[in-house]
């Protein structure tokens, strides 16, 4: 049965992509049985595909008969026909009114309308025309005829629907395409920044490299329990954390480079790198203000000295008022400082590192992040290895004659 307990066939798969989906609107139950009865011998499917009938390569119909106007609309709308014959003349309503309410919603908006009028009217046929139909029958005609129109119809819709979805398509593609270009070029002008500023301190080697590694392997530990930390939450950090020591640029070489203990007043001049690379980064969000990984980066440079207890710099935030992304970043910057060579000092054991850390869980560190730590040790391990050892292949071939 079909709409309001009318006679219909079969009315399921009405959305494959090649069927003819007819939807009547008529009043009268005779003109419904009569044009079910010419699409049962085209192959309405009933159950069975294409169904008997149906000629070699033409698709199944799909028949749906609504003899209320007042809801016409809606049903055409759900139902999503490929074709709508529209009555010319019901009950409480005009047809041609209802052409133009077709045209009026999205859903039906390009779906062909053959109108079907008692009589042959030039000028009925003209306002049919005028309102958005596509075709005028005077009914009902020959079952081939109709047949033919309802095909034709059909399929030159169905073709449109395809052309307009490819054509979609391969706009989102080019859009996505661009996307990926400009995040490409984005990225690896934020790493080329980094590394340009890294590179007024000569003693760092791959410190960069390894604070991204190290961040990434925190993160993805933390997600175990904060499944908020998505893939692009994590890639975010990886490049974001690159920028954590970017305000250095705006330390006197005098104060960065010196090799011995700094006086009070020079800690303090580089106590102020957070704040320089805050500001720097907020210039560049002020112009995009929507992108998460530059906002992340600003959060990273501005609060990575900050500590848990609330004794840190340069705004003293505690606890959780400071982003997790500098708390992580946090761990993974005092762990690569610790274990890395410098001129004035060895590098300290990958365990005794993690012990400081570990004492520093509640004061200096956030404590969910040192748990990470210590429950990725392994891993964390692993990731500052690959990147020492490559450090020191790169010295041995740079000291060779």
């Amino acid at each position: 049965m079909s709409e309001q307990g009318t006679p219909s066939v079969d009315a399921g798969a009405a959305h494959a992509s090649d069927e003819v989906v007819v939807l009547l609107v008529d009043d009268q139950m005779i003109i419904g049985e009569a044009v079910r009865r010419i699409l049962a011998g085209a192959g309405t499917g009933t159950g069975t595909g294409a169904g008997a009938g149906a000629g070699a390569g033409q698709s199944a119909i799909r028949f749906h008969f609504c003899q209320k106007a007042e809801e016409a609309i809606a049903t055409a709308a759900r139902i999503g026909p490929t074709v709508i014959l529209q009555d010319l003349v019901m009950p409480g309503a005009d047809g041609l009114d209802l052409v133009k309410q077709y045209r009026a919603q999205e859903a039906t908006k390009q779906t062909p309308i053959v109108v079907l009028s008692s009589k042959e009217e030039g000028v009925t046929k003209a306002q049919a025309f005028a309102n958005g139909a596509n075709d005028y029958i005077v009914k009902l005609p020959d079952a081939a005829e109709l047949l033919a129109r309802i095909r034709y119809h059909s399929g030159g819709y169905r073709a449109q629907l395809r052309a307009r979805a490819f054509a979609e398509s391969e706009r989102r593609r080019q859009i996505a395409e661009r996307k990926a270009e400009s995040v490409n070029a984005r990225n690896t002008l934020i790493f080329a920044l980094a590394k340009l500023a890294e590179s007024r301190d000569t003693d760092t080697g791959l410190h960069l490299e390894r604070i991204a590694a190290y961040s990434r392997v925190l993160a993805e530990q933390l997600r175990a329990t904060m499944p908020e930390l998505t893939d692009e939450w994590n890639m975010n950090l990886q490049l974001a954390s690159s920028l954590h020591d970017i305000g250095k640029v705006g330390i006197p070489d005098a104060v960065l480079l010196k090799p011995g203990k700094l006086t009070p007043e020079e800690r303090l001049e580089i106590e102020k790198h957070p704040g320089i690379g805050a500001d720097a980064l907020n210039a560049i969000l002020a112009r995009q203000p929507g992108d998460e990984l530059l906002r992340m980066a600003r959060n990273i440079a501005a609060c990575h000295h900050e500590r848990w207890d609330g004794n840190g710099y340069p705004r003293k935030l505690k606890g959780e008022d400071i982003p997790l992304e500098a708390r992580i970043v946090s761990v993974a910057d005092v762990y690569d400082a610790l274990t890395s060579k410098r001129v004035y000092k060895p590098a300290m054991p990958h365990a005794e590192a993690v012990r400081m850390i570990v004492a520093g869980r509640g004061t200096q560190f956030d404590p969910l992040v040192v748990d990470a730590l210590e429950k990725c040790d392994a891993v964390f391990q692993l990731a500052g290895s690959q990147f020492h050892e490559g450090e020191e292949r790169a010295s041995e071939v740079k000291e060779k004659p």
